[in-house]
């Protein structure tokens, strides 16, 4: 059985979104409900073919395993949530380079900018930390964060054009004129 499902919108075909189904008492199997499952078994089992006690160990054996994998899971979730909100804190007064996003044309949020300024304050309420710059009324998420400081703008080629408008051949990343500039840089 698949963990989540991907499906597309009915308004725009290209924007998928995942569905997970959530854990509830009907989908998920809990301790005791194994329990009164083996009872329910054993009492209604043949006695002249009665349930092998091996078998029976090896079923609470796998129980008990899928049980100490759940806790763990949820340990290291939340040690993870944790370790989230203790980075994001410490970014409180620290100079950053945000990226600054623009929707395509498939609705997608993809990095054009950056800036640069200090975090003056992280919020913990939305489920994700979500971080506010001095003036700037926009709240970031952690996955706008592109360095701690000044770090160069990785949307902008040296020329000061986007990467992305670049043609063959316009001076940008990998042309003939790229190449030459290098060239004469190594000599």
């Amino acid at each position: 059985m698949a963990d989540s499902l991907s499906i597309s919108g009915t308004t725009n075909p290209y924007q998928t979104a995942v569905y997970k189904p959530e854990a509830n008492d009907r989908n998920t199997l809990t301790m005791t409900g194994y329990f009164q499952l083996l009872a329910a078994q054993l009492q209604n089992q043949d006695m002249s073919n009665p349930m092998d006690n091996s078998e029976l160990m090896a079923q609470m054996t796998q129980m008990a395993m899928v049980q100490a994998m759940t806790s763990m899971t949820e340990a290291t979730t939340n040690s993870t949530a944790i370790n989230t909100q203790v980075y994001a804190a410490g970014l409180v007064g620290q100079e950053v380079t945000m990226a600054v996003t623009e929707k395509n044309s498939f609705g997608i949020e993809t990095p054009v900018d950056v800036k640069y300024a200090k975090v003056e304050w992280v919020n913990f309420t939305s489920g994700s930390p979500t971080i506010k710059l001095e003036g700037d009324d926009k709240e970031y998420g952690l996955s706008h964060l592109v360095g701690m400081g000044r770090v160069p703008n990785p949307y902008k080629d040296s020329s000061g054009t986007d990467i992305e408008d670049n043609e063959p051949g316009e001076g940008g990343p990998g042309s003939e004129e790229d190449k030459t500039d290098k060239d004469v840089k190594t000599l």
